[in-house]
């Protein structure tokens, strides 16, 4: 079943909670969060990016398949950060590298 257009008071209220975003997004960047700054940033620009899709590009009007391509694209792409963050946090280097320090030669 395919949904209502997009009407014009829909546009208004997503752009002002893009722009509210975009505030909270430069506001928790001044407030010196350490790492968890990185995870609060990336987890507005996820939620934007799904206000963009779906109704700026009206991806709420199409139907249900049009919309899972979408959705496991962005899956996919989570899986493939995912598993490139992991595999240098998950190396081991056996035998460990040599130490400079402990040569016996000057």
């Amino acid at each position: 079943m395919i949904s209502a257009h997009v009407t014009t008071p829909k546009l208004v209220v997503s752009w002002i909670a893009l722009l509210v975003l975009t505030f909270l997004s430069f506001g928790s960047s001044l407030l010196g969060l350490g790492e968890a700054e990185l995870f609060i940033a990336l987890g507005i620009s996820v939620v934007k990016t799904f206000v963009v899709l779906f109704i700026f590009m009206h991806l709420v009007e199409q139907r249900f398949a049009n919309r899972l391509i979408v959705i496991l694209t962005f899956l996919f792409i989570v899986l493939l950060v995912t598993l490139t963050v992991a595999d240098p946090l998950t190396r081991k280097t056996f035998p460990p590298r040599p130490d400079p320090a402990a040569s016996p030669y000057p």
